[in-house]
């Protein structure tokens, strides 16, 4: 389990544990019921055959924010188990080969943290340094920082009691850490170095561009409405995002889990300008980081083509990407896309230059769901849906799901879809064994090649071991010329395609197809 560099190669599957399985009925996941379903992803036949789990938060919370507002770094919520349970769960997944990831949340807490609740309780407490406290300007905050959720508008809060704001970039219930201060960085050392000896194999970094802030606190340049969610304006310097001293603290988080052995550290960072993402991921800093503009995509070839060049221009030669297509924050493939649609893609995500990232339950294509009221702030209830294991939804628990099914369960499930040679869920055994077993597409590079309107089309290439990746986004057949010679269909989303040697002069591609090709 030490092998130098795993991660270049790794297969990553992100778990929401809320959502994942329910070992006691309560109708919330838990991580017992993880520990029940990892066959499901490795270490028995029929398997996925990930090769490494992230788990988003499952630390004590008040669930303002579903888990992201941590009251505890150094505990387990009760809702989903004891620190037992995790030690187990990290035994049974390294059993099973497969490296664990969890979330580290280092830009807030709780604001019911003990740290906090200190913070908070007089200007003068020795922790009041902790968070970031300013004087209002002019009868309102002190700057014209916003959320990252719209509906909480401003990133301050008045504390009658202090009669001091505090910053929150997420919900007021989230205050922002002042990571400038020693104590503090202290402190969240300590968080890293606790999971790292419980056995993780590394972290999931959130919201990285967003560790630190203006020291002097000065106001964004306007207008930036339409920046307000997470992203950086490529043109205009932002003063509470992606200053130069997150590079210095992840620098410093790569230096203590290398003393640990070889690890993952995989950046959030929703920055769309690709000039400043590929400084958060590569040689120093973290290993990789989600190419964000990638799942922000619509369903044209064109561009999809257009941002997988331009950040393979821009990053360093080792530099791997992770590409993921959904997330607990972005809606699923087939409630974005459609369901013929999210086989080409994810056989593209698959056949990239890069780390997939499979979010659970995008493996049987399910569907967000619609619950009947919002209980997220920022309204992702729906790509939150509780994992359908089978048709009645007793799979994941025998009580009432804390968020209702999506409209798919009775066919985008692991049951219906198992025994099925043309299911989603074979279909994504097929593509995981298939690039395990592909020199190119582990270690090749990537080449993208001229195509038809509707097409993208590029080359992977390791030694010998060549690949052709032909994407057809259109809802109609294409011819594609790609050359003189033959090569054998190897892939395809059709399940009813055969292999089969091709002509590429003329390669036929139906209607939503995307293939691969053996060049010999």
């Amino acid at each position: 389990m030490d092998t130098e560099d795993w991660w270049r190669t790794a297969v990553i599957y992100q778990i929401y544990p809320r959502s994942f399985a329910d070992s006691d009925g309560d109708g919330v996941g838990d991580l017992r019921g993880i520990i029940e379903h990892l066959d499901h992803l490795n270490g028995a036949p029929g398997s996925l055959g990930v090769d490494a789990l992230w788990l988003s938060p499952f630390y004590p919370s008040p669930q303002a924010d579903f888990g992201y507002d941590i009251s505890d770094y150094t505990a387990v919520d009760p809702a989903y188990g004891t620190l037992a349970d995790f030690a187990e769960l990290a035994d049974e997944a390294h059993r099973r080969g497969m490296r664990l990831l969890v979330d580290l949340v280092m830009n807030h807490t709780s604001d019911r943290h003990p740290w906090f609740v200190e913070s908070r309780s007089s200007r003068s407490n020795p922790r009041r340094d902790w968070y970031i406290w300013a004087d209002g300007r002019d009868g309102g905050p002190p700057n014209n920082w916003l959320s990252s959720f719209e509906r909480c508008g401003p990133a301050w809060t008045l504390d009658p009691a202090t009669g001091q704001y505090y910053l929150h970039s997420f919900t007021p219930q989230q205050p922002d850490l002042n990571l400038r201060n020693p104590q503090v960085r202290a402190a969240i050392r300590d968080v890293w170095r606790f999971w790292l000896d419980l056995g993780v194999d590394g972290f999931r970094i959130d919201v990285a561009h967003r560790l630190f802030k203006d020291a002097a606190l000065r106001d964004n340049p306007e207008p930036l409405a339409a920046y307000r969610r997470h992203h950086s304006h490529p043109e205009l310097r932002q003063f509470n995002i992606d200053l130069p001293e997150c590079h210095d603290l992840l620098r410093e988080l790569r230096a203590v889990l290398d003393g640990y052995g070889p690890g993952l550290l995989l950046g959030e960072v929703p920055i769309s300008d690709d000039t400043r993402l590929v400084r958060y991921f590569g040689a120093d800093g973290m290993h990789t980081a989600f190419h964000v503009a990638f799942w922000e995509q619509p369903w044209d070839s064109a561009l999809f083509r257009r941002t997988v060049d331009g950040l393979c221009d821009l990053a360093a030669p080792d530099a791997l990407p992770t590409y993921a297509l959904a997330t607990h924050d972005i809606s699923r493939t087939v409630s974005r896309y459609g369901l013929p649609q999210a086989r080409v893609a994810a056989l593209m995500q698959f056949t990239l230059r890069g780390l997939p990232c499979v979010y659970y339950g995008e493996e049987v294509g399910m569907a967000d769901s619609r619950p009947p009221q919002a209980l997220d702030v920022d309204g992702r209830d729906g790509q939150r849906v509780p994992m359908q294991w089978e048709p009645t939804g007793s799979g994941f628990t025998a009580g009432t799901p804390w968020l209702p099914f999506g409209p798919d369960i009775e066919t985008a499930n692991v049951r219906v879809q198992d025994d099925d040679p043309a299911s989603m869920l074979n279909f994504y055994r097929r593509l995981i064994r298939y690039r395990r077993d592909s020199k190119a597409l582990r270690f090749g590079d990537y080449e993208s090649l001229p195509s038809p309107k509707d097409t993208y089309v590029y080359r992977r290439r390791a030694g010998g071991d060549e690949l052709l990746v032909a994407l057809n986004f259109a809802d109609r057949p294409i011819v594609v010329g790609l050359g003189e010679g033959t090569a054998r269909l190897e892939l395809s989303t059709d399940t009813g395609r055969e292999p089969e040697t091709v002509r590429l002069a003329a390669l036929s591609l139906g209607a939503l197809e995307g293939v691969v090709l053996g060049v010999r």
